[in-house]
């Protein structure tokens, strides 16, 4: 093959090796990199893979035999999305990120992440709802010693200029990198522990963010490789007393009008009221979709502003959702809200999705959600949490999952196959 492959990445460069990137029910980027002389038939037919490779893998990397399927038996197409094209280097390196379908490409794979975020976008669009959708990755920055002992890149101060300055080689290569990539970020800054490092994406449509945020994953993992570091994107990283999170802040659109927009008498619409009510009272059982591992629920504690108590308020970031009724740039426009629980174990697909959901969930029952708390809940005694409604999100992982295979929304929203698949692949075991 010569030339250069239609469509092309941004820039017009001959694409000479295609990375393409799946995301499993245990949160894991499942990927192969194609040659260039393969690269015009894997962008127009996929490629097939094995059923476990894509599918299967506990976060272990155990094949696991769920939903009525051998992890032993079958194949899956992995179809690359060309209108998804990014560069990774002026060399020709190219990403894309993947559905996964039936092997003669005739239906979606049951669980394939990015399909579940288009159903639950189309069952909004067809109440002429759309969503915007934004992350916040949170990561550890860490060297290693020729002798092998790890330091963390920076030791404060928290959100400081020292931690930007003693790593400024390693900050410009990456914003480099991702500007190359076409990753829409909004700053980068140091965060409260040591070694640990925020990046902000703009919002966009829901599918468009979770490959924003798979990307922006890849990028500085990659960059920190070439920089000679290691970036941690774990719930409790090795170095750093902070944990790490996977902030998702999302509006929910009618035409021009922001339902989570303050209304005119001061307070959130009814229809913004039942956006925060259905996340609420979904995020027991969406837990364990936005944080899947056993470490999570050691991040997921009062006091580390991980959200860990099921709640909300403006500006609370101790509260599992925090509202943001106007930003600097577009005032009440730019109304959101964050829900915090999440972390980089998860799924991003998955996790949207849940939230998706959730959201067309409230406001089909017109749900409305308990008062706001303003103040830290862990200030609050527990005869006053239990007054104002404040309950506490699962404990553990097991907790989380029970909590989701007994969730008649969620299984009705994502499909039986989909969640019972994820409860065998997550369940932890001896």
């Amino acid at each position: 093959m010569n030339g250069i492959i239609k469509p092309e990445p941004p820039g017009g460069q001959e694409i000479r090796r295609l990375l393409i990137t799946s995301v499993d029910a245990a949160g894991r980027e499942r990927s192969r990199v194609v040659p260039r002389d393969n690269v015009a038939s894997a962008l127009q037919h996929g490629l097939h893979a094995s059923l476990s490779s894509v599918a299967m893998f506990t976060p272990a990397d155990e094949p696991i035999d769920a939903s009525g399927l051998d992890a032993v038996i079958g194949d899956l197409l992995v179809r690359p999305d060309a209108a998804r094209l990014a560069n990774l280097d002026r060399e020709g390196l190219v990403w894309a990120p993947a559905d996964l379908r039936q092997p003669d490409d005739t239906d979606p794979f049951f669980a394939c992440g990015r399909d579940a975020v288009r159903r639950t976008s189309t069952t909004l669009a067809d109440r002429g709802l759309q969503f915007r959708v934004g992350f916040e990755v949170e990561f550890s920055l860490i060297h290693a010693s020729d002798g092998g002992e790890l330091r963390a890149a920076h030791e404060g101060p928290a959100y400081g200029q020292r931690p930007l300055l003693q790593n400024e080689d390693f900050i410009s290569a990456l914003f480099d990198d991702l500007e190359l990539a076409g990753v829409p970020v909004l700053q980068l800054h140091a965060e409260h522990g040591h070694g640990q490092f925020e990046i902000a994406l703009a919002a966009r449509d829901p599918i468009d963010a979770c490959d924003d945020y798979l990307l922006a994953r890849l990028v500085i993992e990659r960059t920190s490789i070439r920089q000679g570091l290691t970036a941690q994107f774990a719930p409790v990283p090795t170095v750093g007393a902070a944990s790490n999170g996977m902030h998702i802040h999302l509006s929910v659109w009618k035409g021009e009008l922001n339902l989570l927009a303050p209304a005119v008498s001061g307070g959130l619409t009814r229809q913004g009221a039942s956006v925060i009510a259905g996340i609420i009272d979904a995020l027991p059982a969406a837990t364990a979709l936005l944080a899947g591992s056993e470490a999570s629920y050691q991040r997921l504690r009062p006091g580390r502003w991980a959200g860990a108590s099921l709640c909300w308020g403006a500006g609370n970031r101790e509260a599992a959702v925090r509202y943001v009724p106007a930003t600097a740039a577009a005032g009440h426009h730019g109304a959101n809200i964050e829900v915090k629980p999440g972390d980089a174990t998860a799924n991003p697909y998955l996790a949207v999705a849940a939230l998706l959901a959730a959201v067309s969930d409230g406001l089909a029952r017109d749900a409305t959600p308990t008062a706001p708390i303003e103040v830290s809940p862990m200030r609050l005694s527990a005869e006053e949490r239990e007054a104002r409604g404040i309950r506490s999100l699962p404990a553990t992982l097991e907790d989380a999952l029970d909590e989701l295979s007994s969730s008649r929304m969620l299984r009705t929203a994502l499909g039986d196959r989909l969640v019972d698949l994820y409860i065998a692949v997550r369940t932890p075991r001896p």
